[in-house]
C-alpha cells in the first residue's frame, strides 16, 4: 500500500539516530512532521531551525499524537513506546521502531527513479534482506532508458482511452514489455504506430 502523506500530520516521538533516519526518508513526501523529544540529533536540529519540521522540546505527552495520520515511536524506552501505542486510536498508523509486532505499518527499503518506486519490506524480520532485494530490483530498473519508461507510459495511456477489448488491452500491455523495446527507439515507434491496426 502506498499512502499520500503530502501535508498530512506525522508525529515522531524521539530525536535520535533512528528518528532521524525515519524523518529523512519521509521528507521527500512533504508531510507536516512534528518531533517530540527533549533533544535532537544535529541534522534534526537543523531541519527544525529551517522550519522543515516542528520540534516540541519535551518528553512525550498523551495528547501529542492527536490528529496525526502516522505516528512513529522512535525512542529507546519501551515504556514510552508503549505509552505512545496506547495513546493512538485505531485510525492512526503506528510504527514502533524495533517492534514490528506492535506496529501497524513498516518502513520498506525504498528506491525511486524515473517515476518508478520500489518498496520492499520483510515486515521487520530482516531489514538487511529487504535492502538486498531492493538493490536487486534497482539494478534492473537502472538498466531501463528513460525513453523506454516514457514509451510504457504512453502505451498505457493509449490503451486506457482506446475501445479495445479487455483481452486486446492486456495483450498490448504485455507485448510492450518485450526486451526488443527496451533500447530500440525504432521498434518502440513501430509498436505505437501499429497499436491501432486491426
Amino acid at each position: 500500500m502506498m499512502v499520500d502523506i503530502r501535508n498530512r500530520k506525522l508525529v515522531v516521538i524521539g530525536g535520535g539516530k533512528i528518528a532521524t533516519k525515519r524523518i529523512e526518508s519521509l521528507l521527500r513526501f512533504q508531510p507536516k512532521i512534528t518531533v517530540v523529544s527533549p533533544v535532537l540529533e544535529a541534522s534534526l536540529h537543523a531541519l527544525a531551525k529551517s522550519g522543515e519540521i516542528e520540534h516540541i522540546a519535551r518528553a512525550f505527552q498523551i495528547g501529542d499524537v492527536q490528529g496525526a495520520l502516522l505516528v512513529i515511536a522512535a525512542t529507546d524506552d519501551a515504556v514510552v513506546n508503549q505509552l505512545v501505542k496506547e495513546s493512538c486510536n485505531a485510525n492512526q498508523l503506528l510504527n514502533i521502531v524495533d517492534d514490528p509486532a506492535n506496529s501497524s505499518f513498516h518502513f520498506p527499503a525504498m528506491y525511486e527513479k524515473n517515476e518508478i518506486t520500489i518498496a520492499v519490506t520483510t515486515s521487520g524480520i530482516s531489514p538487511i534482506l529487504a535492502k538486498n532485494l531492493r538493490d536487486e530490483f534497482a539494478a534492473i530498473v537502472d538498466g531501463f532508458e528513460p525513453e523506454y519508461l516514457l514509451f510504457l507510459k504512453e502505451v498505457r495511456r493509449l490503451v486506457k482511452v482506446s475501445q479495445f477489448s479487455k483481452e486486446r488491452k492486456l495483450t498490448l500491455l504485455k507485448d510492450c514489455l518485450e526486451e526488443c523495446y527496451q533500447s530500440n527507439s525504432i521498434q518502440r515507434k513501430i509498436f505505437l504506430e501499429k497499436m491501432f491496426d486491426s
